[in-house]
């Protein structure tokens, strides 16, 4: 196993036959682990790779694997492909987390490219844990111990969701806008541009001036990671240390990602050690 810091504050390349046996070696599960938790990203090249390798490197990380409504433990994201829930969608997508909207967020994400179109097609990447290490003081601890609201409402995600415009039933949950990931065993700073409402408790108006100001530091060029998809990469990332958003998409050309999501159980996993203890 070779891993290989890629150019920038965000991830690794590792060169690893995923369907060989590196699984049933103790070391490297172990490097793979420890590089998960260094660098929040991990890409692998493979033209070949087969679902259940996928599933088994997110098990590997010790997260499970999230099942599908098919009851499968993978399933598509795709512009063109009928049995994908976003079938026809071309849609940008702002910065966010997966389901920082529910009481458990998704801890990691695993996409392989089945097919790219021709014209790029990228996901971009932000550190949460960047931004809160580079933080200047004062904006620190103004955040510090502070909730913020995040919801949606299921309507696409080119555009900001908020309070005033949600639905009744939009689900929505708090959670502390510099929250403590049990994976990378750092402080992620978690406020994004599409499912953060707003800090809890405050004027709207001095919400929305701090959270520009964040926003500043997240996504700053300096913290950003691009991803161009090549057809046979996979990669995985922390989905909490990380934020990730895409442009529109070219209007014509497939895109086609297979899934594998996973998510920590607490007192099941090999995350458990709290980096405040």
């Amino acid at each position: 196993m070779k891993i290989t810091p890629l150019e920038g504050p965000i991830g690794a390349e590792v060169d690893l036959d995923l369907a060989g046996p590196w699984a049933d070696s103790p070391a490297d599960v172990e490097e793979l682990r420890q590089a998960f938790r260094n660098y929040h990203l991990l890409l692998f090249r493979d033209p070949t790779l087969a679902p259940e390798d996928q599933i088994r490197l997110v098990e590997a990380l010790e997260l499970v694997p999230d099942e599908w409504t098919n009851g499968d433990k993978y399933g598509f994201l795709s512009n063109q492909l009928a049995i994908a829930p976003n079938d026809g969608q071309h849609n940008a997508y702002l910065y966010h987390s997966d389901l920082m909207w529910k009481d458990q967020p998704i801890n990691s994400i695993s996409l392989y490219a089945m097919v790219v179109p021709n014209e790029p097609a990228p996901t971009v990447f932000a550190s949460g844990v960047g931004a809160a290490t580079n933080l200047p003081a004062e904006l620190l601890q103004r955040i510090e111990g502070v909730k913020g609201l995040f919801l949606i409402d299921f309507t696409g995600g080119d555009k900001r969701y908020s309070e005033e415009t949600a639905s009744a039933e939009a689900p929505r949950a708090t959670q502390s806008v510099l929250y403590d990931d049990p994976i990378s065993r750092r402080t992620s700073l978690v406020v994004d541009s599409l499912f953060f409402d707003k800090f809890v408790g405050w004027d709207r108006d001095e919400s929305e001036a701090l959270r520009g100001e964040l926003h500043a530091h997240l996504y700053s060029p300096a913290n950003l990671y691009r991803h161009d998809w090549r057809e046979g990469d996979l990669v995985i990332w922390n989905n909490v240390a990380l934020q990730h958003a895409r442009p529109e998409l070219p209007s014509t050309g497939e895109r086609t990602h297979r899934r594998v999501s996973g998510t920590y159980k607490v007192g099941t996993t090999a995350w458990d050690a709290s980096f405040r203890d």
